[in-house]
């Protein structure tokens, strides 16, 4: 045969397998995957039916909150968490499943509060978020989680937007309702204090807003009380020597604080200077219910303080399971870290989370999880006095007590005295 022929002859062998491989191929398609590959079938089989952020082992959890920056002594909320979490992966972990805590600083700062929170939920997948920090840092994201539904656990913070009315998927704060607590620090100003002339002293965001819009509308309740002066001030703001020398001025008989930690012990100091210390000084919970004032502050300057608080005080007596689990595992954990104020929110919001995933047990959609908080009716398990939710009411915790300052220590003065958020009913235990 000749070259000519040879050439040929491949041709039509050539032509024959290219045909051969392409009924082949169409065979597969009709009948079947080639092997090493995985049909839709058996594709669908192994789909799991678990919310992102869980599987069969672990669930991951979001947290944002100030590590950094003015705000810092708020980081105590996030180490609390993490502490609780610990102790929990220690012993099992929730139904078989581990907790890991994904945390962001946002240095108390609202634009990075949404940076943070989307990467949390887009990136890093979390199936929820639990105590993230801060009244104006969670409203700046309040409209992005009612747009993605991601379950938000008792964030730090007591203001009235994220708990009324209901938001399906946010529910609780670790602290008291500012509105709330606004109203029992003048009710205390008036009626235990005897003041007849009353100043506040504000910080101008979300969280110090609302406590004063609640006292100019409560004030009326009293018979020959008035308002005297209105100071406000930024939570970034060191120095307050105008602030407290028209509250010094004004003469009043109490002054009520709405602010963070250290603009209230900057405040107080203002006032000490100038020889201020007959008014009675009083402070919300969130920046007055912390040891750390009195380093803050001077332990001369803050006592005296009228402050209030949601969670028992160590060492006070009658003190319950969690609490002593708190003191001695927190305390183990972060030996230097205060054992009233922050970090008992943050503990108290990871054991709240906790208990919601017990009882959600397999259940973990989001609606289904959220479903189980409606199961909470007054429980007492947790570090907080009590925590009830229901579709109509959200703010979880409604109970708090009074505290003051005294010889270094935060010591209760009051018994724990529960608000009914739709009544504004006060009852006491």
């Amino acid at each position: 045969m000749d070259k000519r022929g040879y050439r040929k002859k491949w041709r039509k062998i050539g032509i024959k397998g290219f045909l051969c491989l392409m009924i082949i191929m169409l065979l597969a398609a009709c009948n079947g995957e080639p092997e090493g590959t995985s049909s839709s079938a058996d594709a669908s089989e192994g789909k799991s039916d678990l919310p992102q952020g869980v599987t069969d082992s672990e669930i991951l959890v979001g947290f944002v909150g100030p590590q950094t920056g003015a705000t810092a002594i708020y980081d105590s909320s996030r180490k609390a968490v993490e502490s609780y979490f610990n102790y929990i992966n220690e012993n099992g972990g929730v139904n078989g499943r581990t907790l890991k805590l994904v945390a962001y600083d946002n240095q108390g700062e609202p634009a990075k509060t949404v940076q943070m929170v989307k990467r949390l939920v887009e990136q890093d997948k979390v199936f929820a978020m639990v105590g993230n920090v801060g009244s104006s840092a969670n409203l700046a994201v309040l409209d992005y989680y009612k747009q993605t539904g991601i379950p938000v656990i008792m964030p730090g913070t007591g203001n009235k937007q994220l708990m009324d009315p209901p938001i399906p998927n946010v529910l609780g704060g670790s602290v008291i309702n500012y509105s709330i607590e606004a109203k029992l620090l003048l009710d205390y100003a008036v009626n235990q204090a005897d003041a007849k002339t009353i100043a506040i002293a504000y910080q101008n965001d979300d969280l110090g807003k609302e406590g004063y819009e609640a006292i100019k509308e409560a004030i009326g309740n009293y018979a020959d009380v008035e308002i005297v002066e209105e100071v406000n001030f930024l939570q970034t703001d060191v120095e307050f020597s105008s602030q407290a020398q028209k509250i010094q001025n004004a003469k009043p008989d109490a002054v009520i604080v709405l602010s963070t930690p250290n603009p209230a012990a900057n405040f107080k100091k203002a006032l000490y200077r100038i020889g201020a210390n007959d008014i009675t000084y009083i402070v919300a919970s969130v920046g007055g219910n912390d040891s750390n004032l009195f380093e803050l502050a001077g332990e001369d300057v803050w006592n005296g303080t009228i402050s209030a608080a949601t969670i028992p005080i160590p060492g006070g007596g009658d003190e319950s399971d969690s609490l002593k689990l708190f003191v001695e595992r927190f305390g183990s954990d972060h030996p230097k870290e205060p054992l009233v104020g922050v970090s008992q929110s943050g503990w108290g919001s990871a054991e709240v989370f906790v208990e919601g995933l017990k009882r959600a047990e397999d259940n973990l959609d989001w609606p289904s999880f959220l479903e189980t908080f409606y199961t909470f009716d007054n429980w007492k398990d947790s570090i907080y006095a009590g925590v009830s939710f229901s579709e109509e009411n959200h703010y979880g915790v409604t109970s708090l007590y009074l505290t003051e300052a005294k010889d270094g220590k935060i010591e209760s003065t009051s018994v724990i005295m529960t608000v009914d958020p739709k009544t504004g009913e006060v009852t006491s235990d």
